[in-house]
């Protein structure tokens, strides 16, 4: 193995170390505000719907790039804990509108609450290069999600 391929080797195990840590830390859910547990994917979809009161499945499934299945299921589960409530379309009978519960909106808030904290500690922890780092993670993580695409497509 040559040395550019051990540093791949180095940064892939670092790039999963963080990847574990942080969905150790969400494992179990998040509180948000509630007295029920929200995993990742369901405080980001409450924040989605939140962002576009009375979207449908389908823009919304779009919104998340999700299978529509998926989300399906995920909805139900928002609807069943209290974040999330179903109406139906005016305009198409069988098309549903979600929006967000009182529970929902307050799931939301905490959520926002809780990234603006993440970013305090961001820049405290990064001090004068947060700037840069920030704009560096973006680009980095924006190539490795293109660079994942790409290779999944040869698999």
């Amino acid at each position: 193995m040559d040395a550019q391929q051990n540093q791949f080797e180095y940064m892939l195990e670092a790039l999963m170390q963080f990847v574990d840590a942080v969905n150790e830390r969400h494992a179990g859910g998040v509180f948000f505000g509630s007295k029920q547990r929200l995993y990742p994917a369901e405080i980001h979809t409450i924040v989605a719907i939140g962002n576009n009161p009375g979207i449908g499945l389908t823009k919304l499934a779009e919104k998340l790039s999700i299978a529509k299945p998926t989300l399906s299921d995920r909805i139900r589960k928002l609807v069943d804990k209290g974040f999330v409530v179903k109406d139906k379309n005016s305009t198409d009978q069988k098309a549903m509108m979600l929006r967000l519960t009182e529970e929902g909106k307050k799931a939301e808030k905490h959520h926002e609450m809780h990234h603006l904290k993440m970013y305090e500690v961001f820049r405290k922890y990064f001090g004068d290069d947060t700037a840069v780092k920030i704009n560096l993670f973006t680009n980095t993580f924006k190539e490795l999600a293109k660079f994942e695409e790409e290779t999944a497509k040869k698999e």
